[in-house]
């Protein structure tokens, strides 16, 4: 936990210190969901329907692209059995603008079990890049990222996403969000179209902050991913 915490911080500071003369545009955004299931890449990854609260703290290093983020998923039911595989997940990113139209973005994921012991840590913690492209000025805001688990997954997940937003008045929307996954071998020993997640959410803004209900079902395409479809759903709370 010293040692993740300590990488942590270095990482900040490097960039902190590479892009130090960025002034106070530099900025903290935090969000915090509590879902009625963890749902990830079609796997549920909590047995038996247990909720999960997941916390995000996102700093962002002024316009220079740069991102650090802390994302973390704690089970709420059955602690007993999933207080071991409490995560906290480190995602370094870097956003940048290929035209007018185009925008990538490149990182890596540390995935990290830090309270379950050596076992825990060595079995479930696994490192991840990424490589992202997509459109927001196109209909449907269209992007594709492609992940590859360099450790316990060893392989690759593709993910096509489309989203749009309605303004519903000054203070509410509704988003739309869809997302197709095809699974390479990550995880799994088969590869093939492995899951569909379609969403919807009704963002409240409340000044500086906003709560959002929403709701998910994913289809899912591989019996290795999950044997079920799963409905999940959940509120959203962040600044």
């Amino acid at each position: 936990m010293k040692f993740f915490r300590s990488r942590a911080v270095l990482a900040a500071a490097v960039l902190g210190t590479l892009f130090g003369a960025i002034p106070l545009s530099a900025q903290f955004e935090f969000q915090t969901d509590v879902m009625s299931k963890y749902i990830w890449r079609g796997f549920d990854l909590y047995d038996d329907d247990n909720p999960a609260l997941q916390p995000s703290l996102t700093y962002t290093f002024g316009e220079s692209g740069f991102s650090v983020n802390l994302w973390g998923s704690f089970a709420l039911g059955e602690r007993s059995l999933y207080k071991d595989y409490d995560e906290i997940d480190l995602t370094l990113d870097y956003a940048f603008s290929l035209s007018d139209q185009v925008e990538m973005s490149v990182g890596f994921i540390q995935y990290g079990y830090y309270f379950g012991g050596k076992d825990v840590y060595r079995e479930c913690t696994t490192q991840e890049f990424y490589l992202s492209a997509g459109l927001p000025e196109a209909f449907l805001a269209p992007n594709l990222t492609v992940f590859y688990d360099m450790n316990l997954g060893s392989g690759l997940y593709f993910l096509l996403e489309a989203s749009h937003s309605f303004p519903l008045s000054e203070t509410l929307g509704l988003d739309l969000y869809a997302g197709l996954g095809y699974n390479g071998k990550q995880f799994i020993d088969e590869s093939g179209l492995s899951d569909l997640t379609i969403g919807a959410s009704l963002p409240i803004s409340l000044g500086d902050w906003t709560i959002a209900p929403l709701v998910n079902y994913t289809f899912v395409f591989l019996e290795s991913v999950n044997e079920e479809n799963e409905l999940w759903f959940g509120i959203s709370i962040g600044r």
